[in-house]
Protein backbone atom coordinates (compact mmCIF):
# COMPACT_ATOMS: atom_id res chain seq x y z
CA UNK A 1 0.00 0.00 0.00
CA UNK A 2 1.36 3.51 -0.81
CA UNK A 3 0.94 6.29 1.76
CA UNK A 4 1.64 10.33 0.36
CA UNK A 5 2.21 12.12 3.15
CA UNK A 6 4.07 15.26 4.28
CA UNK A 7 8.20 15.01 3.94
CA UNK A 8 10.25 14.82 7.12
CA UNK A 9 13.69 16.08 7.32
CA UNK A 10 14.62 12.23 7.49
CA UNK A 11 13.23 11.84 4.05
CA UNK A 12 15.73 14.96 2.52
CA UNK A 13 18.63 12.22 1.32
CA UNK A 14 15.80 10.20 -0.25
CA UNK A 15 14.60 13.12 -2.16
CA UNK A 16 17.56 14.11 -3.36
CA UNK A 17 18.22 11.20 -4.48
CA UNK A 18 15.15 11.08 -6.68
CA UNK A 19 15.53 14.79 -7.99
CA UNK A 20 18.57 13.38 -10.01
CA UNK A 21 16.59 11.47 -11.77
CA UNK A 22 14.36 14.40 -13.12
CA UNK A 23 17.69 15.87 -14.88
CA UNK A 24 16.19 18.94 -14.22
CA UNK A 25 18.61 21.88 -16.25
CA UNK A 26 20.89 23.61 -14.02
CA UNK A 27 20.88 27.69 -14.27
CA UNK A 28 23.85 30.04 -13.67
CA UNK A 29 21.89 30.71 -10.43
CA UNK A 30 22.48 27.21 -9.01
CA UNK A 31 25.34 25.91 -10.78
CA UNK A 32 28.08 27.07 -8.21
CA UNK A 33 25.89 26.14 -4.78
CA UNK A 34 26.76 22.83 -3.31
CA UNK A 35 24.05 22.93 -0.44
CA UNK A 36 24.48 20.91 2.94
CA UNK A 37 22.19 18.83 4.41
CA UNK A 38 21.53 21.61 6.95
CA UNK A 39 20.83 23.72 3.80
CA UNK A 40 18.17 21.55 2.69
CA UNK A 41 17.12 21.28 6.09
CA UNK A 42 16.15 24.61 6.45
CA UNK A 43 14.53 24.97 2.94
CA UNK A 44 12.15 22.38 4.22
CA UNK A 45 11.41 24.77 7.46
CA UNK A 46 11.16 27.39 4.89
CA UNK A 47 8.57 25.20 2.72
CA UNK A 48 6.36 24.31 5.83
CA UNK A 49 6.37 27.74 7.43
CA UNK A 50 4.52 28.63 3.92
CA UNK A 51 0.54 28.46 4.41
CA UNK A 52 -0.64 25.91 1.09
CA UNK A 53 3.03 24.86 0.27
CA UNK A 54 3.66 20.87 0.97
CA UNK A 55 6.76 19.00 0.00
CA UNK A 56 5.06 15.65 -0.30
CA UNK A 57 6.28 11.89 -0.26
CA UNK A 58 4.90 8.81 -1.41
CA UNK A 59 6.41 5.55 0.67
CA UNK A 60 5.25 2.13 1.08
CA UNK A 61 4.80 -0.32 3.84
CA UNK A 62 8.14 -0.55 4.65
CA UNK A 63 8.41 3.14 4.93
CA UNK A 64 10.47 2.97 1.64
CA UNK A 65 10.10 7.02 0.14
CA UNK A 66 9.52 6.07 -3.64
CA UNK A 67 8.26 9.92 -5.08
CA UNK A 68 7.96 13.04 -4.42
CA UNK A 69 6.58 16.30 -5.15
CA UNK A 70 5.58 19.79 -4.48
CA UNK A 71 2.42 21.25 -3.74
CA UNK A 72 1.47 24.98 -3.77
CA UNK A 73 -1.92 26.63 -3.51
CA UNK A 74 -1.37 30.10 -4.04
CA UNK A 75 -4.06 33.04 -3.34
CA UNK A 76 -5.45 34.37 -6.29
CA UNK A 77 -7.45 37.40 -7.00
CA UNK A 78 -8.53 36.52 -10.50
CA UNK A 79 -11.02 33.99 -11.37
CA UNK A 80 -13.63 35.38 -8.35
CA UNK A 81 -11.06 35.15 -6.19
CA UNK A 82 -10.07 31.40 -6.16
CA UNK A 83 -7.23 30.33 -5.22
CA UNK A 84 -5.15 27.81 -8.15
CA UNK A 85 -2.05 24.76 -7.46
CA UNK A 86 0.87 24.12 -9.01
CA UNK A 87 2.86 20.67 -9.06
CA UNK A 88 6.15 20.70 -9.36
CA UNK A 89 9.49 18.48 -9.48
CA UNK A 90 6.91 14.94 -9.42
CA UNK A 91 9.35 12.18 -9.46
CA UNK A 92 9.23 8.73 -9.24
CA UNK A 93 11.59 6.25 -8.69
CA UNK A 94 11.90 5.04 -12.20
CA UNK A 95 12.75 1.30 -10.95
CA UNK A 96 8.88 1.80 -9.31
CA UNK A 97 7.17 3.40 -12.01
CA UNK A 98 3.81 2.19 -13.34
CA UNK A 99 3.14 1.24 -9.96
CA UNK A 100 0.66 3.96 -9.45
CA UNK A 101 2.53 5.91 -7.28
CA UNK A 102 2.58 8.88 -9.83
CA UNK A 103 -0.96 8.45 -9.81
CA UNK A 104 -1.68 8.29 -5.77
CA UNK A 105 0.49 11.55 -5.95
CA UNK A 106 -1.58 12.96 -8.24
CA UNK A 107 -4.96 12.35 -6.76
CA UNK A 108 -3.94 13.67 -3.80
CA UNK A 109 -2.76 17.03 -5.15
CA UNK A 110 -5.71 17.56 -6.81
CA UNK A 111 -8.14 16.08 -3.57
CA UNK A 112 -5.93 19.03 -1.82
CA UNK A 113 -6.64 21.81 -4.53
CA UNK A 114 -10.29 20.80 -4.18
CA UNK A 115 -10.46 21.34 -1.07
CA UNK A 116 -8.66 24.18 -1.00
CA UNK A 117 -11.31 25.61 -3.49
CA UNK A 118 -8.94 26.46 -6.75
CA UNK A 119 -10.48 26.48 -9.81
CA UNK A 120 -7.14 25.00 -11.51
CA UNK A 121 -4.29 22.63 -11.26
CA UNK A 122 -1.09 22.82 -12.93
CA UNK A 123 1.56 20.45 -13.59
CA UNK A 124 4.77 21.42 -15.69
CA UNK A 125 6.57 18.68 -17.40
CA UNK A 126 9.41 19.07 -20.02
CA UNK A 127 8.86 19.05 -24.03
CA UNK A 128 11.05 16.04 -24.37
CA UNK A 129 9.15 13.82 -21.81
CA UNK A 130 6.50 11.80 -23.71
CA UNK A 131 6.04 9.41 -21.41
CA UNK A 132 5.03 11.36 -18.90
CA UNK A 133 2.77 13.81 -20.89
CA UNK A 134 0.87 10.96 -21.69
CA UNK A 135 1.05 9.99 -18.23
CA UNK A 136 -0.72 13.49 -17.22
CA UNK A 137 -3.07 13.13 -20.00
CA UNK A 138 -4.35 9.62 -19.04
CA UNK A 139 -5.22 11.35 -15.49
CA UNK A 140 -7.74 14.08 -17.49
CA UNK A 141 -4.88 16.89 -17.37
CA UNK A 142 -4.92 18.66 -21.13
CA UNK A 143 -1.99 20.94 -22.86
CA UNK A 144 -3.43 24.58 -22.28
CA UNK A 145 -0.77 26.80 -22.28
CA UNK A 146 2.60 27.58 -23.23
CA UNK A 147 5.15 28.00 -20.46
CA UNK A 148 8.06 30.97 -21.25
CA UNK A 149 11.44 30.47 -18.71
CA UNK A 150 14.55 32.04 -18.17
CA UNK A 151 16.95 30.06 -15.54
CA UNK A 152 18.36 32.45 -13.90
Amino acid sequence: MIEVRLAKENDIPRIIELYAELNIPNSIAESDKKPSLMDYKRTLNEINSVPGYELLVAEDNKDVVLGTMMLLVMPNLAHHASPWALVENLIVDSKQQRRDIGEKLVDYAIRQARNAGCYKIIINTDTERVGTRQFYRSLGFESSAHVYSIYL
